[in-house]
């Protein structure tokens, strides 16, 4: 139990400097750690629970900073998205789904990188995609962070702008999750116990995040997005790899 607690300790502490830095990426690291802690049924859940209490400490100066237009576009996808994972998780075996995940992150984060970028204003149906994808990602694995990621980044803000817009996002997309858990008895009391450990490393972990992006150069705060996203497509690619070997 100690061994499990601190290994959970140390996975949220890293995932929250992530987050603090770049905005995103609590749920994309946080989840495979905590998962070699505790079983995915119990890891899922205390993600959510730690992602909607980090987000909400930040949300005040999150939100005077963020573009808001672009949280209003892509939550009507998220909202309709976080249901249909959680259908398709229980029809579909998970390698397929994790290789699907893991090419289109690959393929956006190369379109990236070739400069693709999108209009300031882009069109509601692909705001709505693009927030679809997310929850769709966010209800199959509690990682429905790449799209919208792919999405800022390809807006072209600056740094600030688009960490601010990404804190909202995925305050939204925590909210939205944490209520069918809670609807279906996923978020229990031992749930709420490992929660109550893991706040302090948890804020301990986003303030010294928060406080290297204050003092890093802007072109640092893309690149670590990017090697993340990379990353992860990098993993979910071979475990769904060696997932189909080992069947």
């Amino acid at each position: 139990m100690m061994v499990s607690l601190v290994l959970a300790m140390a996975g949220v502490f890293a995932a929250a400097i992530l987050r603090g830095f770049t905005g995103f990426g609590f749920g994309l690291a946080a989840v495979p750690i905590l998962s070699l802690a505790l079983p995915p049924a119990q890891a899922v859940p205390l993600v959510v629970t730690l992602q909607a209490i980090i987000s909400l400490s930040g949300l005040c100066g999150a939100w005077a900073a963020c573009d808001r237009q672009a949280v209003a576009v892509l939550a009507p996808g998220l909202v309709l998205g976080v249901p249909l994972g959680l259908l398709i998780l229980t029809e579909l075996p998970p390698d397929p789904v994790r290789l699907a995940i893991g090419v289109v992150i690959a393929f956006s984060v190369w379109l990236i990188r070739r400069g693709i970028r999108l209009p300031p204003n882009p069109s509601r149906l692909l705001a709505g995609g693009v927030g679809l994808a997310s929850g769709i990602i966010n209800g199959l694995a509690s990682m429905g962070g790449p799209p919208v990621i792919v999405y800022l980044l390809a807006l072209g803000h600056s740094p600030a702008r688009m960490r601010a817009t990404s804190m909202v996002f995925f305050m939204l997309a925590a909210c939205v999750s944490l209520l069918p858990m809670a609807a279906r008895g996923m978020i229990t009391a031992e749930i709420l116990t490992w929660t109550a450990a893991c706040v302090p490393v948890l804020l301990l972990g986003a303030a010294l995040g928060s406080w290297c992006f204050r003092r890093a150069r802007p072109e640092y705060h893309r690149m670590v997005a990017l090697t993340t996203l990379s990353a992860l497509a990098v993993l979910l690619i071979a475990r769904a790899g060696l997932g189909h070997l080992g069947g």
